[in-house]
């Protein structure tokens, strides 16, 4: 190791809730849902995806907010238990532990 110090590499995936896990490079944002399922155009947003095929919860319990993918040229929502604070400490980390 020459005397260095040894960097920690960041994690490049996120679980998001329960089991689902994805690439940091996909995801587009956290949204709390209190907030941003009053707008219309979120609504109109999250309505779509569903009727594409492209919304998934990740939990049994109710959703506290959404995480945004792209994937290509798709865009995916998933509903978690997870807070976006909890997310965002998740996306902070830089273990191997997800």
């Amino acid at each position: 190791m020459n005397g260095s110090k040894q960097s920690k590499k960041e994690n490049p995936y996120i679980n998001i809730g329960n089991t689902q896990i994805i690439a940091k490079d996909e995801v587009l944002g956290f949204f709390d849902l209190d907030t941003a399922s009053t707008k219309t155009d979120t609504k109109r947003f999250l309505s779509k995806c569903e009727s594409e095929g492209h919304l998934s919860s990740v939990g049994y319990d109710i959703p506290k907010s959404f995480v945004l993918t792209a994937k290509g040229r798709k865009e995916w929502a998933y509903f978690t238990q997870l807070s976006v604070s909890s997310l965002e400490g998740r996306w902070k980390r830089r273990n191997a532990h997800l």
